[in-house]
């Protein structure tokens, strides 16, 4: 990952970096002054024996150590602004972006998996801001005013100091590519607990019905196992090297006194001079430690960011399109459709019309295809060749959003989000309450709940019964004045009454334009204007009906 890549990452927050920097700058100056006062209060104060001299020294250090703290206290709340911001609207772009992607990049890993990872690789991205990563600048800032006045105390204990610059980089070098490395494996155990653990949730209920439940909590010890030990390697590794470099460094100081007595020896170095360079030398490393660990951090984050890369280059349904359906449809048409799944095929050369007005049931065996088709008009697959045409465009070039405006929908599991029956039939702010389009079967059925259309529904449902949540299903589709009314199986958990009552509605309602119902009742058959039987993914009949 290359600066150019991180500078476009932070380019909305560069007036709060820009801010950063100056107070960095202000910083280095400061540094620059500090080893000059020390040695002043040494040379003049100390071995002097002038407690004025050394008063006066301690207040200029104090002032400038208050200083620092000060300048670097703004440093720091800035740098928490940054992280909370970056994160927060990196988490929003990548479910945004989630939410909107095509239906097809669900298909093997779901939507949990997909947005899971895609989460865990910012929160790890995130690291570079919980690193410290901003904080980079004001340390290198800092060391080089310190070692601008290290070099100016005695340029040559200075130079001595390269070789151990030299060290730190060729131990870095090797540090980073074990790094690299330690950071994947522990993206990767981390993914696979997203995936078994998207699993565990869309089995909770046979884990309940078939006693899974030591084995499901072994499996999840065993994940939180593998986890732990990639969380334990990269941090032991990264503890081991940075005190086996804290030693070296300690020795090498430490030489320092050798030619530093030298020095004094020959005059050409006062002991202020250089107490005050063996004080402040690792200064000279921190630009070096600063680098090396911003290195070290790119790579670790390297496998996070291409794979947030990758997410953010699929594909997206078209949102962008301008093209937006007439006021009213006039004709649904299927042009030799065809859809296939690794290889399979699911719906072979599906060619039909619907003209304005009718209601059209599809009928057939299970895995006939019928799903897959009413998923196609929705836009929730994709056909593998032909088209599906509404107005004689293809629905793909108008804007999915618009699109789907024009379409209420109860599927064969009604989802309900937590909230009471009424946020549940209207969703959304933008949506009107319409009571009056509600047939009675359904609406007494609400009413024999406690509070009515006021009842918590639970989490996904579970306080209503399988008819109730989809005649709540069924309200929420009939609420929303569109053009097109799709029912996949909506009526699967109704009793006889109110498979009766429900039967009617299809025969006498008038409030769209088209009706698609998939339905395994024959009784149901009686009450539209057109049949479409299918088998093993072929059209064998198109029936009109009597009624």
């Amino acid at each position: 990952m290359s600066l150019r890549n991180i500078y476009k990452l932070f380019k909305p927050y560069m007036s709060a970096i820009y801010s950063i920097l100056i107070f960095s700058i202000l910083v280095s100056l400061i540094s620059v002054a500090a080893p000059f006062v020390n040695r002043f209060m040494i040379d003049q104060g100390l071995l002097s024996g002038n407690i004025h001299v050394v008063f006066i020294a301690i207040l200029l250090l104090l002032l400038l150590h208050t200083c620092d703290n000060t300048i670097q206290y703004f440093q720091a709340k800035q740098e928490i602004l940054v992280a909370n911001s970056f994160g927060k609207d990196l988490k929003v772009k990548a479910m945004r972006h989630g939410l909107k992607l095509n239906p097809e990049h669900f298909k093997e890993q779901g939507f949990y998996k997909t947005i899971g990872d895609v989460l865990y690789d910012i929160s790890s991205l995130m690291g570079i801001t919980s690193s410290n990563f901003l904080m980079l600048f004001l340390i290198i800032c800092k060391a080089i005013g310190a070692a601008i006045g290290l070099f100016l105390l005695n340029w040559q204990l200075a130079l001595l100091m390269l070789p151990l610059i030299f060290i730190k980089i060729a131990y870095n070098i090797w540090m980073r590519t074990k790094s690299e490395k330690l950071g994947k494996e522990s993206m990767e155990v981390n993914k696979q607990y997203n995936t078994w653990f998207s699993d565990l949730l869309s089995g909770a209920i046979d884990i309940k019905l078939w006693n899974l439940h030591e084995k499901k909590i072994a499996e999840y010890g065993e994940h939180v196992d593998n986890m732990n030990e990639a969380s334990k390697n990269m941090s032991l590794f990264t503890t081991k090297n940075t005190r086996m470099m804290q030693v070296v460094e300690l020795a090498f100081i430490n030489l320092m006194y050798l030619p530093g007595a030298a020095l004094i020896q020959d005059g050409r170095l006062t002991l202020g001079s250089l107490v005050t360079f063996i004080t402040f030398s690792s200064y000279l490393l921190i630009p070096v430690d600063a680098i090396m660990h911003l290195r070290l951090i790119l790579k670790q984050i390297k496998p996070c960011v291409e794979d947030i890369q990758k997410f953010f280059a699929l594909e997206e349904e078209n949102y962008d399109s301008h093209l937006l359906p007439k006021p009213e449809i006039s004709k649904i048409e299927f042009k030799d459709v065809s859809v296939s799944f690794d290889n399979r095929r699911i719906l072979k050369n599906i060619s039909f019309e619907i003209n304005k007005g009718e209601k059209v049931a599809l009928a057939g065996d299970n895995g006939s295809g019928k799903t897959t088709l009413l998923n196609l008009l929705l836009g929730l697959h994709r056909a593998s060749s032909g088209e599906i045409l509404i107005d004689g465009i293809p629905i793909q070039e108008y804007n999915i959003e618009a699109y789907r405006k024009k379409i209420s929908a109860v599927l064969q599991d009604v989802h309900l989000f937590g909230g009471t029956v009424r946020e549940n039939i209207i969703l959304d702010d933008k949506t009107s309450f319409h009571p009056d389009r509600f047939p009675v079967f359904c609406t007494e059925a609400v009413h024999k709940l406690k509070k009515q259309f006021d009842t918590a529904v639970g989490t996904g449902g579970t306080k209503l019964s399988g008819g109730e949540k989809q005649k709540v299903g069924l309200l929420r589709a009939l609420n929303r004045p569109t053009e097109i009314l799709v029912l996949d199986e909506a009526s699967s958990n109704y009793d006889k009454e109110s498979e009766e009552a429900f039967n009617l509605f299809i025969k006498e309602n008038t409030d769209y334009n088209f009706y698609f119902i998939i339905t395994h009742r024959k009784e149901a058959l009686a009450y539209v204007d057109k049949v479409i039987f299918l088998s093993h993914g072929k059209i064998t009949q198109i029936k009109q009906t009597s009624q």
